[in-house]
């Protein structure tokens, strides 16, 4: 978090918290909705934001609360952030090996694969729980392995599953695989809150 966002925080600490205005959608791109009405209207895409320095500052200041409710620390006033596809976006880095958010982190950790039954590829990281950008998928799926060195063809990824031992090469650390039903809702496996409000005043 900026120092600057700190010292407005200790400066004005009772600021209001607002909900609505920003975004975050399946590709990892902030989003505005002027009108303040994100949560409302979901199915709404609202403007993409291309201001680098904007970009850069969010970046910096996201993170979640104890709730799993996501926002941007915008100075002292707290922004939270409608989560249309996951908290983050991942897409393999520059290397194609390795994973990095939507922010620009580079992923340390992996805990958990899933896959809905959509076809998407959700994961459980060190930093939060994260979406897979789809045009990655294909090369990622290639490199998955279990303990036997077996691809994701060894499954059926018509019916739930839950197996051990899978993990990439720059991710030797196994971890657990899940092939969740169409009745799973990732948000609540993976705890983060789609259309977040602030607490009553």
């Amino acid at each position: 978090m900026d120092a600057a966002v700190i010292a407005a925080m200790k400066k004005w600490p009772n600021v209001p918290a607002v909900s609505g205005y920003i975004s975050l959608d399946q590709a990892g791109h902030w989003r505005h909705h002027p009108a303040g009405d994100a949560n409302q209207h979901p199915e709404q895409a609202g403007e993409r934001i291309a201001h680098q320095g904007l970009l850069d500052f969010f970046n910096r200041n996201y993170q979640s609360d104890k709730h799993g409710r996501w926002f941007i620390q915008n100075g002292p006033q707290r922004v939270y952030i409608r989560l249309d596809a996951a908290p983050l976006i991942v897409s393999l880095a520059e290397d194609r090996v390795h994973l990095q958010d939507h922010t620009g982190r580079r992923i340390q950790d992996i805990h958990a694969w899933y896959i809905s039954a959509e076809g998407m590829l959700y994961l459980r990281t060190s930093v939060g729980p994260a979406l897979l950008a789809g045009r990655d998928i294909p090369a990622l799926l290639d490199q998955l392995r279990n303990q036997e060195q077996e691809g994701l063809d060894s499954l059926d990824l018509e019916q739930p599953h839950h197996s051990i031992g899978w993990h990439l090469p720059a991710y030797p650390q196994a971890c657990t695989l899940t092939v969740w039903s169409s009745c799973v809702s990732p948000a609540q496996e993976l705890a983060y809150i789609v259309l977040p409000e602030p607490d009553p005043t």
